[in-house]
């Protein structure tokens, strides 16, 4: 199961870095939507990482940021989700607090899954406002990263 997660984080990481690119390359045309969302979808997964470790988080749930830091936020995210995966078995019991401070119990792995799919939710949200925006939209399907 360790090499199921490590390998949809790996889509992740790609799927998140091509966004990224397309978001940079097109700033200026882009609805703040856009990068409300895809702000949300980083500092989610920044959250989630925190929660797993037992750290305070240092960004919001819904902080917005430029499209310029996106790409080390991406990165650190990826490396930190990395390690947890290397030096944890995937059904150890994290505790934790959600945003509204109500307190909840789930296993890595099941937190490891809301983040890859959690970020693919809004990749998608963000390319539908790309399209809307008269850009072209790009593929972030996980069998594209399988063949």
């Amino acid at each position: 199961m360790k090499i199921a997660i490590h390998d949809l984080l790996e889509y992740i990481q790609k799927s998140n870095s091509s966004t990224i690119d397309l978001l940079v390359e097109n700033k200026a045309s882009l609805p703040p939507k856009a990068i409300e969302i895809y702000s949300h979808m980083i500092n989610a997964h920044h959250v989630w990482n925190a929660r797993i470790l037992g750290k305070k988080p240092f960004f919001k749930i819904w902080q917005v940021h430029s499209v310029e830091v996106f790409s080390e936020m991406n990165e650190e995210n990826y490396l930190i989700s990395k390690k947890i995966l290397e030096n944890n078995e995937l059904d150890k019991i994290i505790s934790y607090q959600n945003s509204q401070g109500h307190s909840y119990q789930n296993t890595i792995k099941d937190i490891m899954f809301h983040i890859i799919n959690h970020s693919s939710y809004h990749r998608g949200q963000v390319m539908l406002l790309v399209r809307n925006a008269g850009l072209e939209p790009i593929p972030t399907d996980y069998i594209l990263t399988r063949r």
